[in-house]
């Protein structure tokens, strides 16, 4: 980026671009999902997780609300996603902030760290289900978290 930006997107804290694995249906093909800390641009750790889908059939979040979001252990996307391991899950049951249309915003129970390695979840593979019950799983879309400045 180049320049100053005027957008009312959370500055700070960790980015995900989200991509779906495959072309078939489901709601989207792409979503940004940003773990930020609000007015707190410079944490080290993130509060909240915003979720933002695009594409012509991005949902309203009542349709996000059995959706989860699974960081795995590593980084690597040419594995299987179970082959990755589990590091931490977040389901969108608890929709707490309705941002817009399109977008959920959720406060975490435990804050994350935005860190490399240890407890950190920046680096690691990130997969969002269309299902919060694991027998009824289907990966939606994934991506690899990254710093959001």
């Amino acid at each position: 980026m180049c320049g100053h930006e005027i957008t009312p997107k959370p500055r700070g804290g960790a980015l995900a671009a989200l991509s779906s694995t495959e072309v078939s249906g489901g709601f989207a093909a792409r979503a940004d999902l940003v773990f930020h800390s609000p007015n707190s641009p410079r944490s080290t750790t993130a509060t909240h997780i915003r979720l933002t889908p695009f594409g012509e059939d991005s949902p309203s979040s009542d349709c996000l609300q059995d959706y989860v979001v699974v960081i795995h252990k590593t980084g690597d996307l040419l594995q299987a996603a179970e082959e990755c391991g589990h590091f931490c899950e977040f389901p969108l049951k608890s929709v707490t902030d309705e941002v817009g249309a399109f977008e959920v915003d959720l406060v975490l129970a435990k804050p994350v760290s935005l860190e490399v390695g240890n407890e950190g979840i920046i680096g690691r593979r990130i997969s969002l289900y269309s299902h919060s019950s694991p027998a009824r799983r289907r990966l939606v879309a994934e991506g690899i978290v990254g710093f959001n400045i």
